[in-house]
């Protein structure tokens, strides 16, 4: 070591002495630079050497008044306490030895006696490098034994990121099977793989070969499950499991599972171990509470999948059961793999639990309460449906296990209580409450009309000398339009009011798309060729873009109608500033829902054509804001649909016979007549118009038979699914304005009054404060315990924060955590538990905590 390094280090110890003094003794046991000592160059600095015979003296000016006094005390010895009449001098000193050795010893944080100088030695050649050691300094602040530099080696040989048994273990077993068999030969390189073997051996229990990177995958994850397998779900297997080391196993497989299952090998690993062992079919008997707490292989997931399918199906009455089961699994390691099922579960729980609440059917009522039930509740189960056959069609092309059977009997079941009972029941109780208002004068008294939608919306907002936006989508369904409210208020600063209004008879895209623009009469009448009818407004047809604008500009001469895919698609900024520049009322026309499923080969990608029309409705609306400065944007329909997935039986089906007289036009869901015209069978409604047209409408879903088209999806009708079209006000806000309200993400609570910790498993629940919508977003949190710097001593679980039911026994969920394993609580610490965004890192405390368990004996893992 050189003279200058020397000073350094001796003068980086008496400034860690501080200004109150000290002694630094330096030990030189072969007085190699004891020559030196006259060259230093320590101001302030008393340099002292021990002679022999001068002992006594030396020892008495030391233990005397030092106070401020700095002292440098050379010795010709190694330092050894027994014997030694300057130990107590020793014990309270700094320590300095320039030789080799003890650089490594101070630059690795060791301490400087025998056991870790034989240790440096034993591993003198990979120490002999400088970036070895370097890295090695870097992995942990220092390293007390023998054992913890050997664990540190391995962790710098593998690239682990620390230097614990969990680092280490996890960036071999993440290794490709090629480059396990390179690590196993750097490991033998520098000289560890033999107490790498004993280490695994001490963390893991496994007594195998530890360069067996096959074996020793199985042994981990085997291991790790056991702290949570159902009971005999591992029976025969004892060689391949060690309970007591079951907490660092798990550990070892959250930390492998943290780095990303595909690119760390973790999903073929736990795949092929569950394949080798018959894992599910050892699952088969488990119940779906007990797999519900499993976790580490794929195919717990998917055993628990086919149970809560067949539950599901079954419509007993587990729908609670159901959807807390779903809520636990949420954030779990394999959860995303699954998600489709999952969901498809939960959608289904959903309807179940619906079908509880009305087990005793939906009472006759009037029919402005009917419609006020459906656009206030009922309309969710529409939405349930279309998200479980969502659901369904993303599991065809991703689920595993062969679980798209099981999804498709599921699919099936709750055909059966959408179709059978709940269609059935909302329309058998609207189609009797409104037939006399309908065939008196066709629309139902006390509910909004939507021949009144310019008049009450769109007229009011161009007098205010706004511009009023208006866009109409082909078959926007209600409740396709309360997602988009959603998604609106989710990711613009904007406000939504969701309304209704009953479609134009008959629900079809001529009537409706007549119906929503301005004018003094609006009525139908027959084609004076051939069969069908007319649209007029102010008696005229406004057919396409241009006739709608015709009609927009006899009441706004610079009024604009334009289609969506020319103003989204082909326009650029310029020519759509162009085309409305001067326009008081702007009619946007969209067709993304109608344009699928009034297509046979399309029609069951309908609801495909809803998520589309949601995404491109909410581009259409951010682009009018951001451009022209709108501040209203209404969102309409021309009409809703009826769409059921399964065939239709014979007995759901009429005939256009089944009215007598002269038929004008006819549909799957409609008939138009010539006044005199008659029927039994189907409900009657009179039509606008001076001709004297009358509607009949099949009840409840029956589809009128006729050639060619689809009938699974169908409109025209008078469903309340047909009739319900939604009017969404969109109303814009600057951040800090009147009504401006900002988007938080959803918050959980604690709800189990926990104090103190007493088992190193506990099971903790918690609440979503909140249901997501509107301007609650949904967010993912990691909940741990932990210690009062932050550090985790539990498993971290993530709990998902996404519920949107208003009831808050859905918005609980239950986590299961375990304590670390090696981890040892101290009595009278308190430790914290955490709720860390996901998103933003930033942590929660839900509450202060005890852990207090009267441990066995620790597992002595000797490394």
């Amino acid at each position: 070591m050189k003279l200058k390094d020397i000073q350094t280090e001796l003068a980086r110890l008496f400034d860690k002495a501080g200004e109150a003094g000290g002694i630094v003794v330096w030990h030189d046991p072969e007085g190699e630079f004891a020559d030196a000592l006259e060259e230093l160059e320590l101001p302030g600095v008393e340099v002292l050497e021990e002679r022999e015979n001068e002992v006594f003296g030396l020892k008495r000016g030391l233990n005397g008044n030092l106070a401020g006094r700095k002292v440098l005390l050379y010795r010709r010895r190694a330092r050894k306490l027994e014997g030694d009449w300057l130990a107590d001098v020793e014990v309270r000193s700094l320590q300095f030895s320039a030789d080799y050795a003890s650089i490594q010893l101070r630059e690795l944080g060791c301490p400087d006696n025998a056991d870790m100088r034989a240790a440096l030695r034993a591993r003198k050649a990979f120490l002999s490098r400088k970036t070895s050691l370097r890295r090695l300094a870097a992995l942990r602040d220092g390293y007390e034994t023998p054992q913890q530099l050997e664990v540190g080696i391995m962790a710098v040989v593998l690239g682990a990121d620390a230097a614990d048994g969990t680092s280490v273990l996890v960036s071999f077993l993440a290794r490709p099977a090629e480059e396990a068999a390179e690590a196993v030969t750097a490991l033998e390189a520098a000289g560890v793989l033999g107490s790498f073997g004993n280490a695994v051996t001490a963390w893991t229990g496994y007594a195998g070969d530890a360069s067996d990177q096959a074996a020793l995958r199985k042994h981990v994850l085997l291991t790790a499950f056991s702290r949570t397998a159902p009971a005999g779900a591992l029976a025969g297997l004892d060689a391949c499991v060690s309970a007591d080391h079951a907490g660092l196993c798990h550990d070892v497989f959250a930390a492998w599972a943290a780095r990303g299952r595909d690119d760390s090998g973790l999903e073929a690993a736990a795949r092929e171990v569950e394949s080798e062992v018959g894992l599910e079919g050892r699952l088969a008997s488990a119940s779906p509470f007990e797999l519900s707490r499993a976790g580490v292989f794929p195919c717990v997931d998917a055993a628990l999948l086919r149970k809560l399918f067949a539950a599901a199906a079954s419509s007993g009455d587990g729908a609670d059961e159901l959807l807390e089961i779903c809520s636990r699994r949420r954030g779990l390691t394999w959860a995303a793999d699954f998600a489709d099922c999952y969901r498809g579960v939960e959608t289904a729980a959903h309807m179940l639990a619906f079908r509880r609440a009305h087990s005793e059917g939906m009472g006759a009522l009037p029919a402005e309460r009917v419609w006020n039930e459906y656009t206030g509740e009922w309309y969710r189960m529409d939405a349930w449906y279309r998200e479980l056959h969502m659901s369904f069609q993303s599991a065809l092309r991703s689920a595993d296990y062969g679980l798209d059977e099981d999804f498709r009997s599921l699919c099936a079941a709750i055909e059966k209580l959408y179709k059978g009972w709940f269609l059935r029941q909302v329309n058998d109780r609207w189609c009797n409450a409104a037939a006399d208002d309908l065939a008196a004068k066709g629309s139902v008294a006390d509910v909004p009309r939507q021949r009144d939608l310019y008049l009450n919306v769109v007229g009011p907002t161009a007098r205010a000398k706004k511009r009023a936006w208006v866009i109409v989508s082909d078959a926007l369904r209600y409740e396709v339009a309360s997602e988009l409210a959603c998604v609106l208020e989710r990711e613009t600063n904007g406000s939504c009011e969701l309304g209704s209004a009953q479609a134009a008879l008959p629900s079809v895209t001529k009537c409706g798309m007549s119906a929503v623009l301005p004018a003094g009469t609006y009525a139908l009448a027959p084609r004076a060729e051939g069969k069908g009818f007319r649209v007029l407004l102010d008696g005229e047809e406004a057919v396409g873009c241009a006739g709608r604008q015709a009609a927009i500009r006899r009441a706004h001469p610079q009024g604009v109608a334009v289609a969506y895919d020319d103003f989204m698609g082909e326009m650029g900024r310029a020519e759509r500033k162009e085309l409305v520049a001067g326009a008081d009322v702007v009619y946007v026309f969209h067709n993304a829902i109608d344009a699928l499923g009034d297509k046979r080969p399309t029609e069951r990608k309908v609801f495909q054509g809803c998520a589309d029309a949601v995404a491109e409705l909410a581009a259409a609306v951010k682009l009018v804001v951001r451009e022209f400065g709108a501040s209203d944007v209404c969102i309409t329909a021309d009409h809703g649909f009826l769409y059921t997935d399964q065939p239709l039986e014979e007995a759901e089906h009429a005939s256009v016979t089944d009215v007598t007289g002269e038929v004008v036009e006819a549909g799957r869901r409609y008939v138009v007549a010539r006044a005199g015209a008659e029927s039994e069978l189907f409900l009657r409604a009179a039509l606008p118009g001076a001709d004297g047209l009358v509607g009949f409408f099949p009840r409840e879903c029956v589809r009128i038979r006729m050639a060619g088209g689809g009938e699974n999806y169908v409109h025209g009708g008078v469903s309340i699914q047909e009739m319900c079209v939604p009017v969404l006000r969109f109303s814009n806000h600057r951040a800090g304005s009147k009504g401006y309200v900002e988007a938080a993400p959803a918050t959980i609570s604690l709800v189990s009054t926990l104090e103190v910790i007493s088992n190193s498993l506990f099971t903790l629940e918690f609440l979503q404060d909140e249901p997501v919508g509107g301007k609650v977003l949904p967010r993912a949190y990691d909940v741990f315990v932990a210690d009062a710097a932050h550090a985790p001593v539990s498993d971290v679980v993530r709990v998902v924060a996404e519920s949107a039911s208003p009831e808050a026994r859905e918005r609980t969920t239950g986590a299961s955590f375990g304590l670390r394993a090696g981890f040892q609580p101290a009595s009278d610490a308190m430790y914290l538990l955490l709720a860390k965004d996901a998103q933003t890192g930033q942590a929660t405390v839900l509450r202060e905590l005890r852990i207090q368990i009267a441990f066995a004996a620790p597992v002595d893992f000797g490394w």
